[in-house]
């Protein structure tokens, strides 16, 4: 008589393959969240530097002003402005005509696909009245928009 010793106790290839298949559904998964909670964290990055340039804009405009820039200064802008200064009206500036302290944050400026930024602002009378009446003596009103 003749016995045979089978080892029953080794991993089948469907074994295997059930457990890859499982490993890999599992660490996709997990690729899966980390980039879902990468995404706000890297959003609020974002708006943190804008809000910081923000700041810094708002800053320059304000230590920009003083007696001898009034005229100049407070004039009132038709259609969209190129500038940087406080004239009444609606202001687009290229990160080319900012002043030489300000400078666009690359992360904004690579999160918006590296696109030419522009800094949109909107002037008006701090007083409510129209903007066309609006005199050298009255506090102007800046609206700051930062879109990235």
């Amino acid at each position: 008589m003749r016995t045979t010793n089978l080892n029953n106790t080794a991993f089948s290839l469907l074994e295997i393959l059930l457990a890859s298949i499982i490993f890999i559904i599992t660490i996709g998964g997990l690729f899966a969240t980390l980039n879902a909670v990468r995404k706000p964290v890297a959003d609020k990055e974002n708006a943190l530097t804008a809000a910081i340039f923000g700041k810094q804009v708002l800053e320059t405009l304000r230590s920009s002003v003083n007696a001898q820039s009034s005229a100049n200064f407070y004039g009132i802008c038709s259609g969209n402005c190129t500038t940087f200064d406080l004239q009444l009206g609606t202001h687009q500036v290229s990160q080319a005509n900012l002043p030489t302290v300000l400078s666009w944050p690359s992360s904004l400026t690579a999160a918006n696909g590296g696109a030419n930024p522009v800094l949109n602002y909107t002037v008006s009378c701090g007083d409510g009245s129209p903007n066309n009446s609006c005199g050298a003596d009255i506090a102007r009103k800046v609206v700051l928009n930062i879109s990235w």
